[in-house]
């Protein structure tokens, strides 16, 4: 996967969950992809099959008891997806649970992977944080 995932999108779910996923963000995920629980409850991770490995891989290098637990955990309601061809998904109801989704969605591009996430959620997040806050961490970076 050459290019980033980035942009936003509102697309409408279903009450049976069933989702238009964002043409541009298929184009560079790939005609097939993975879904899973973000690392916190507010949003679904959704990424290529090399980038899924990546993180696999990663979740591996957890060792003993604590590393099986966080893979059972993280891994048990993955789900690999093959967009219909009007490019819809279905998004399972344990996932749709994890992250609180019920009727409106926000699909966002996060560099290697997309996020699904409710959108008061996201409208949350989004009030959180600050421009100056950002300000502040990009000020010591050289861009």
């Amino acid at each position: 996967m050459a290019d980033l995932l980035c942009g936003t999108y509102y697309p409408s779910i279903d009450q049976k969950g069933r989702m238009s996923f964002p043409t541009k963000l298929r184009e560079v995920l790939g005609p097939e992809f993975y879904l899973c629980q973000g690392h916190d409850d507010s949003y679904i991770a959704v990424y290529s099959p090399e980038a899924f490995q990546d993180y696999c891989d990663t979740l591996n290098s957890i060792p003993g008891k604590q590393g099986s637990d966080i893979r059972r955990k993280l891994l048990a309601g993955a789900d690999k997806q093959v967009p219909d061809k009007q490019g819809r998904i279905f998004i399972t109801q344990q996932l749709r649970d994890h992250a609180g989704i019920t009727d409106e969605v926000v699909v966002i591009g996060a560099n290697r992977r997309a996020e699904i996430w409710n959108k008061s959620k996201w409208e949350e997040f989004n009030s959180n944080i600050s421009q100056e806050e950002i300000n502040s961490v990009l000020d010591k970076l050289v861009i």
